[in-house]
């Protein structure tokens, strides 16, 4: 799984900066497999995979990095 940060999360999307390229990609809240409310925190460390959406790659299968659940 890569490693990025919470840049922007309004609730419903955003955008996590990766790790590994610096890039930016885009978060939808439906991602987030944390149980509970599905919130996101600038600046929050995360774990996700990357996969093709409608308009390019996106967030899926997103953890908080402290996590300890695995896919």
């Amino acid at each position: 799984m890569r490693l990025g940060t919470v840049k922007q999360f309004d609730g419903s999307y955003g955008f996590i900066d990766d790790d590994l390229n610096h890039k930016s990609y885009f978060v939808f809240y439906t991602a987030i497999k944390e149980d509970g409310y599905k919130n996101l925190e600038v600046g929050q460390r995360v774990k996700y995979q990357l996969a093709q959406g409608k308009n390019g790659l996106q967030c899926v299968n997103v953890y908080l990095a402290e996590s300890q659940e695995r896919i």
